[in-house]
C-alpha cells in the first residue's frame, strides 16, 4: 500500500500536510534508512550483480504504475508480491533497497508529490519487507524446500501486511486527526473479510514467483508479471464491486433521508400557511361575520336607515377576505416556499436559528428570479448549510449571501469555525452534504465545499434559475 494525502480544490501538492504528519514521514523514513544502511554497502559493492538489481528495480517500479485506490488516500499497489519474493530471494537490506528504489507513485510524474511523502511511501514500503523477509529467514525458509517453506512465507506476508497497513493507518490518522478505526474501517470497507483474504493471496504470490526466479532466472519475473496482471483485475472487480454496493447503500441511507426531510419541510409549510390564513385571511373573515351580526340586529330592530352605513363595510370586510384570499393562492401559486419567497423564507429559517440561540448571522440577500423548483432547491441548500454550520461548528459568525448570476442563483453560507476534513466524515451516517450535492447536480447546478481544520468552513452553489 501507499499513503497518498488528497489535495484540497485550488491547493498545491503540500495542502493538507501540516507539520505533524511531516514529522511522521521523516521519522518513519529515517528509522527505516537506520535499520537498513548496514547492509546497503554490501548490496552495492558486492553480492548481487547490478543487472539483477537494476532489473528487479525496474519491474517493481512498472507494476507500481497502476495501482489500485482502495479508499480516499490509500491504494493497494500490485508489486506487493514481488517486493516480498524479494524479500524471500535475497537478504532483508537488499530486499528494502530493492523495494525502496522500485515503489513508484504515478503522481511523482506530475510533482504532485512532496519529496517527504514520496520518501515516506517508499521507505514504509520497504521497511513491511525487511521485516517480513527478516522473518522469513529467521524461520529458516527456502524458497525450493516445499512445503517446508509455506509456514514462513504466510508469516512473512502478514508481518509484511501488518507493519504496512501499520504505518498506512498512523500516516493517515495523524494527517485527518482522527483514530485509528474509522481509517481501518474506511480501508477494508463493506467486506473487511474479502479484502484481507485476497490481499493475502496476492502476497503469497511471492512464494511460486521466488521459485520461478530461482529455477528459470531472474527473467522469470518478466513471464510472471501475466499472472499479475489477472490479480490486478481481480482486485479491481472485487473493488468496483465493494465501491457499488457501498454507493448503493448511501443511496438508500440518502433516500430515507430525503423523505424525512420531506416530511419536515411539509409540516414547515403547513405551519407557515397556519400563520398566513390567521394574520391575513382570519380578521378579515371575522370582520364579515361581525357584520352580519350587525346587520342581522339591524333588520330585527327596524333601523332599516342604519342599513345605508352597515352595509358598505359588510362589502369592504367581504372584498377584504377575498383579496387575502386571492393574495395567498398566489403566492403559493408563486413559490413553493410560501408568500415571503426565497429570501423571506430564508429570513425566517434565520429568526428561528437565532431564537434557538445560534451564533450570529449575516445576510447579504437580494431578490433573484428563478422557478418554483429552484427556489426551492436553493432554500434546501442554504437550510442545510446553516443547520451544519449552527450545530456543528462552532462558528461565531455565519454569512448567508444570496445574489443572482447570469440565469443562476448564487448561494454562499461560510462560517468561521472549526472546519473538517471531508475524507474523514463517516459517510454512513452523515450525508448531508451528499445529498445536498447530488440536488444541485442533478437540476445541472455545481456545488464548492471548502473547508480546512481550525479555519471554518464555506458551502458556494450555483443553482440555475431555470430547469
Amino acid at each position: 500500500m501507499s499513503v497518498t494525502v488528497p489535495q484540497n480544490v485550488g491547493e498545491g501538492p503540500t495542502a493538507g500536510e501540516d507539520s505533524l504528519t511531516k514529522v511522521f514521514f521523516w521519522i518513519t523514513s529515517l528509522a527505516t534508512f537506520g535499520l537498513a544502511l548496514p547492509g546497503i554497502h554490501r548490496v552495492v559493492h558486492a553480492g548481487t550483480s547490478t543487472l539483477t538489481l537494476v532489473l528487479w528495480v525496474a519491474v517493481v517500479a512498472a507494476v507500481d504504475l497502476v495501482p489500485i485506490r482502495v479508499w480516499q488516500s490509500v491504494s493497494v499497489s500490485m508489486s506487493f508480491p514481488l517486493t516480498l519474493a524479494a524479500g524471500m530471494i535475497f537478504l532483508p537490506t537488499e530486499a528494502a533497497f530493492i523495494s525502496f528504489l522500485g515503489s513508484f507513485d504515478p503522481r511523482e510524474l506530475h510533482g504532485e508529490v512532496t519529496i517527504a511523502k514520496s520518501i515516506f511511501n517508499r521507505s514504509q514500503v520497504a521497511a513491511s519487507v525487511m521485516m517480513g523477509s527478516a522473518l522469513f529467514h529467521a524461520m529458516g525458509g527456502s524458497i525450493l524446500r516445499w512445503p517446508g517453506v509455506f509456514l514462513p512465507g504466510v508469516l512473512a506476508v502478514v508481518l509484511d501486511a501488518a507493519v504496512n497497513s501499520a504505518l498506512v493507518v498512523g500516516a493517515v490518522s495523524i494527517q485527518n486527526r482522527c483514530k485509528p478505526g474509522p481509517v481501518l474501517a474506511n480501508m477494508f470497507g463493506s467486506s473487511p473479510l474479502h479484502y484481507v483474504a485476497g490481499f493475502l493471496v496476492l502476497g503469497l504470490l511471492a512464494l511460486p514467483l521466488s521459485a520461478s526466479v530461482a529455477v528459470g532466472g531472474v527473467w522469470a519475473l518478466v513471464l510472471f508479471l501475466g499472472s499479475l496482471i489477472l490479480a490486478r483485475e481481480m482486485f479491481r472487480q472485487t473493488q468496483n464491486v465493494i465501491s457499488a454496493s457501498e454507493a448503493l447503500h448511501r443511496k438508500d441511507a440518502a433516500l430515507l433521508s430525503a423523505a424525512g426531510e420531506t416530511l419536515r419541510e411539509r409540516r414547515e409549510e403547513r405551519l407557515h400557511l397556519a400563520g398566513e390564513l390567521h394574520d391575513e385571511v382570519l380578521p378579515s373573515l371575522f370582520k364579515v361575520h361581525l357584520m352580519g351580526q350587525v346587520l342581522r340586529q339591524d333588520l330585527a330592530r327596524g333601523r332599516l336607515l342604519e342599513l345605508d352605513e352597515d352595509l358598505p363595510q359588510l362589502l369592504s370586510a367581504t372584498e377584504d377576505a377575498q383579496r387575502a384570499i386571492r393574495d395567498l393562492l398566489g403566492d403559493l401559486r408563486r413559490s413553493p416556499l410560501g408568500p415571503d419567497g426565497l429570501i423571506g423564507t430564508v429570513r425566517m429559517l434565520v429568526d428561528q436559528l437565532r431564537a434557538a440561540g445560534g451564533p450570529p448571522i449575516a445576510l447579504e440577500l437580494a431578490e433573484v428570479e428563478g422557478n418554483p423548483l429552484a427556489q426551492l432547491l436553493a432554500y434546501q441548500v442554504v437550510r442545510e448549510a446553516l443547520h451544519n454550520a449552527a450545530k456543528h461548528s462552532g462558528a461565531s459568525r455565519i454569512l448567508v449571501l444570496i445574489r443572482p448570476a447570469d440565469s443562476s442563483i448564487r448561494l454562499v453560507v461560510s462560517d468561521d469555525g472549526v472546519g473538517f476534513d471531508r475524507s474523514a466524515v463517516d459517510q454512513e451516517r452523515h450525508f448531508g452534504l451528499q445529498i445536498m450535492t447530488e440536488r444541485v447536480r442533478a437540476a445541472g447546478g455545481d456545488v464548492l465545499v471548502d473547508s480546512e481544520l481550525g479555519k471554518g468552513t464555506t458551502v458556494a452553489a450555483l443553482i440555475p434559475a431555470n430547469f
